[in-house]
């Protein structure tokens, strides 16, 4: 039995969308109405290397219809992958107007990695900056379905004039747009279907939530390839006529001179980068004389007395000299996404006196279904659904607690040629997101739990622990293995965890053969080794951070399956 709250307040709505439009139509509209404004900035050299609006829009043209005279048609999947830059952006742009289908590359991935999306997804072209031509040569070598891989740092040798209108299919908001893919090289990996309507759905819905317009200013700092960074912060601000800059690094340091020199507004991070700061700003007063940590002590103090008596937040006010000396006094906006935000790190941002608000949402999604704006905040929850998304409890217990599902015009028509697993998840149409929560009567979303396997790491990243179950299996000293999340004791942040069942045969032999005795320490070392290598196969941060040994096989249930919530157990430094 389903059960769903009824939600029609949407008083909270900062303002009207524009009008659903193509990612190409968007483009060609900001750049009508903001021809000369900056959209795109980077820092190269002593200062900003800078694009407008126009010059975005004419190159993404003119490499659109060079890329058509090299072979690439309507609905071809095309792979990107590179650092975050404008000539990323100018790429993706092109493909789209093309009708291209874009196959965003995690950057952090392995070769093999790469080559079973190049694969699965029948990618007929790369397009990749220089520092990752070594990786994608490694990954298409005598694979004969991509026939051209083209060099992102040299998009201008690309360029041909725009081909006559009437001699190409025009896109349309239910063409596909993009294929991301959630997993990496086993029969896990889904390929998530995303359209133009599913993606500018959701760009107009998170426009009419909050408030942002043309003289913002977002610094670009996750990788582009992430759906949150591709949707949130790159889509939302060019929907607006806003200025992109792409930040040097994630290094703090780097970060905040960026904010500084940039005069950015608003960033969008994942709650890892935020802690990042806030630990940063915390570390830097903590080395200062007693005199100001006994200030910002008190000031503290102060702005959390005013919020408890009168409900208003005076930190921007009472730390405004504190922020300007940090380079941050520009930022008016912190979005967070990816993952759960610590309670401590987004109270104390707030009363440092910089806004944050944090959302919820899947690759599925295009990936934002709830937002906990400003105007209707709501501490502990993820907000109330975006405008056009519905949100309802499936099964509720006894609390309301059930699991979350959610339909709208952003909801994927399903995973690339996997049917089955797009059935499994969307019935009726809705979007099953595996997640367990509840809504209060204000129509705010809160989450509780996950019903399914996935661990989500503090830097927003998606692992599926089939996947590097897989590649543990690939040992010969490893019988059966089970990979879980585990918050680690220190940073509270979830971590790879493998519980692992020895292939004792198989230690047997090695003993034998090298004419030893193993000790379970011996044994440990060597299961370390294995990991470490099979794991070099992955992402860094899909790999195995602590492991603990059985000395039996799992217990299962009737369809073999482990039971996975039965374990805990010692943990193995790798």
């Amino acid at each position: 039995m389903s059960k769903r709250l009824v939600y029609t307040d949407r008083h909270y709505l900062a303002r009207s969308g524009l009008g659903l439009i193509t990612i190409k139509g968007m483009l060609a509209r900001s750049a009508g109405l903001y021809p000369f404004k900056v959209a795109l900035q980077i820092r190269r050299g002593d200062g900003f290397h800078k694009i407008t609006y126009r010059e975005l829009k004419e190159r993404a043209d003119q490499l659109e219809s060079g890329l058509a005279s090299r072979g690439v048609r309507f609905g071809d999947r095309v792979a990107i992958i590179g650092e975050n830059c404008p000539e990323w952006t100018e790429s993706y742009f092109a493909l789209a107007s093309l009708g291209a289908v874009i196959v965003p590359l995690d950057s952090q991935l392995k070769a093999q990695e790469i080559r079973h999306i190049l694969i699965d997804s029948e990618a007929c072209a790369v397009i990749a900056t220089d520092g990752f031509m070594e990786t994608i040569a490694e990954a298409v070598h005598k694979l004969p379905t991509v026939k051209q891989v083209f060099r992102m740092n040299d998009l201008s040798a690309l360029y041909e004039p725009p081909q006559p209108k009437q001699l190409k299919r025009q896109v349309q908001l239910d063409d596909l747009a993009v294929i991301i893919y959630t997993s990496g090289t086993t029969g896990q990996a889904k390929g998530v279907m995303l359209t133009n309507r599913n993606i500018m759905a959701n760009v107009d819905s998170a426009y009419q939530t909050w408030s942002y317009d043309h003289h913002d200013t977002f610094l670009s700092v996750l990788p582009l390839h992430h759906t949150f960074e591709a949707t949130a912060g790159m889509h939302v601000p060019l929907y607006a006529g806003a200025t992109i800059c792409y930040a040097r690094s994630l290094k703090s340091r780097d970060i905040v001179g960026d904010i500084r020199d940039s005069g950015a507004t608003i960033m969008l991070g994942v709650p890892l980068l935020f802690e990042k700061i806030y630990e940063g700003i915390l570390r830097a007063v903590k080395e200062k004389p007693m005199l100001t940590r006994a200030a910002f002590a008190a000031s503290t103090g102060l702005v959390k007395s005013i919020k408890t008596l009168t409900g208003a937040a005076a930190g921007r006010k009472v730390f405004g000299s504190m922020r300007q000396k940090a380079g941050l006094s520009s930022l008016r906006l912190l979005v967070s996404g990816g993952a759960a935000l610590k309670p401590e790190v987004a109270v104390g941002l707030e009363t440092l006196g910089l806004t944050i608000m944090q959302g919820y949402g899947l690759t599925e999604s295009a990936p934002v279904l709830t937002l906990n704006c400003i105007s209707r905040p709501e501490p502990g929850s993820v907000g109330p659904p975006l405008a056009d998304v519905d949100i309802k409890i499936v099964d509720p217990d006894a609390s309301g607690i059930g699991e979350i599902a959610a339909r709208g015009p952003n909801i994927m028509p399903g995973y690339y040629k996997n049917q089955a697993a797009t059935d499994a998840v969307i019935r009726d149409g809705w979007l099953h997101t595996g997640d367990l929560g509840y809504i209060d009567q204000r129509g705010c979303v809160f989450i509780t739990g996950r019903a399914k396997n996935v661990i989500v790491s503090a830097a927003g990243k998606n692992i599926y622990p089939e996947e590097v179950e897989a590649q543990l299996a690939k040992s010969p000293y490893v019988a059966e293995s089970l990979v879980l999340g585990e918050k680690h004791e220190l940073t509270g942040r979830e971590e790879v965890h493998a519980i692992v069942y020895p292939n004792y045969e198989a230690f047997d032999e090695h003993a034998a053969r090298h004419k030893v005795k193993l000790d379970e320490a011996a044994i440990e070392k060597i299961l370390r080794a294995e990991i470490r290598h099979q794991c070099s196969h992955l992402a860094e941060y899909k790999r195995v951070k602590h492991f603990s040994v059985r000395e039996e096989e799992f217990p299962k249930t009737t369809t073999r399956k482990i039971k996975r919530y039965l374990f805990v157990g010692k943990k193995v430094s790798v």
